[in-house]
């Protein structure tokens, strides 16, 4: 799944995700909140014409990224719902019906299973590794991961 990606020349998440959402014919919405305190870093929310990808923005660049990829790969291994989601969803939109919280979930409560974390963790780690060896843009990250990027090239 991973191989068959359409990578940017120089990596760039929104633009992977931008990509994956064009070949999917479902587009993929990047939406940063504070999450932390509903207990989730971040989910996958399906919509009816397109996906959204909730992640917690008081975070540092690479843990924001990962929270990305692993949603990214519950999209891409079409995975179901469960487990906190459907509860932070219910608190984020408090005044939605839950069985309207479940549609925009699109997904089954019970098929979330521990295989599909460990599928979406796999997933967003090949994707990092293969982000990792195409050189990234300056500027781009935080100050720490673009100095110690300087000092290896040097």
């Amino acid at each position: 799944m991973v191989a068959r990606l359409d990578f940017p020349d120089t990596f760039d998440l929104a633009e992977l995700c931008r990509r994956a959402g064009r070949a999917r014919g479902r587009p993929i919405e990047l939406v940063p909140a504070n999450l932390a305190a509903l207990g989730v870093s971040g989910l996958w929310m399906a919509a009816d014409a397109l996906d959204y990808i909730w992640y917690e923005q008081n975070t540092s660049v690479p843990h924001r990224e990962h929270v990305i990829l692993h949603e990214l790969g519950h999209i891409l291994c079409e995975h179901g719902s469960g487990g906190p989601a459907g509860e932070v969803l219910s608190a984020l939109f408090p005044d939605l019906d839950p069985a309207v919280v479940g549609r925009m979930l699109a997904r089954r409560h019970d098929a979330y299973t521990s295989g599909q974390e460990a599928e979406a963790e796999w997933f967003a780690h090949e994707v990092r590794a293969r982000a990792d060896r195409v050189v990234r843009p300056r500027g781009g990250g935080d100050g720490m991961t673009d100095r110690l990027g300087r000092a290896l090239e040097d």
